[in-house]
């Protein structure tokens, strides 16, 4: 299985996301992330089963003194493919590109997805990853409901499908 670190969001701003994910569920678009059974989240990187566990935790670790970071979600995106991924994508700031290159700087030589290197990374949180049909999906959402403001306010490593929370570090707030 695969590893990720991830940040979370904060509760409010989780329940926003979440609720879109109902509404996908409900209206037969994806019932993807809810299945997933992990809160709504930023993925920083994605590393092959191969990776080297402590030294994932030891690059979470490395950053959780840093403050929490400020985010808003401002729109939908669509990563096209068959089946395609809906997505919410943040306003991105030098904070959280400093954090995702800090996290990739700790762990240089481990096996990382291709998506998630420096240059080539979409910061987004994840609506859905199987979508048929992204038209009816995108429909499905009330684009009133944005923007979400929040915090990512803590970084975790996890292992997944299904996901295992390995290190876990609430951020601090300022």
């Amino acid at each position: 299985m695969p590893f990720a670190i991830t940040l979370g969001l904060d509760a409010a701003a989780a329940q926003c996301v979440e609720a879109m994910w109902r509404t996908l569920a409900s209206r037969d678009a994806s019932d993807d992330a809810v299945q997933l059974g992990y809160p709504p989240h930023l993925t920083l990187a994605v590393f092959a089963n191969e990776s080297s566990q402590a030294r994932l935790v030891a690059a979470a670790r490395g950053v959780m003194a840093r403050p929490g970071l400020p985010i808003t979600l401002v729109s939908l995106g669509l990563f096209p493919g068959t089946p395609s991924a809906l997505f919410l994508a943040p306003v991105v700031t030098p904070a959280l590109l400093a954090m995702h290159a800090e996290i990739l700087a700790a762990v240089d030589g481990e096996p990382i997805e291709p998506h998630y290197q420096c240059g080539h990374w979409v910061p987004h949180i994840t609506l859905a990853k199987d979508l048929t049909h992204p038209a009816a999906a995108v429909a499905a959402l009330d684009p009133l409901l944005l923007p979400i403001d929040g915090l990512l306010d803590r970084i975790e490593v996890v292992r997944f499908r299904p996901v295992e929370i390995l290190a876990s570090h609430q951020l601090p707030v300022v």
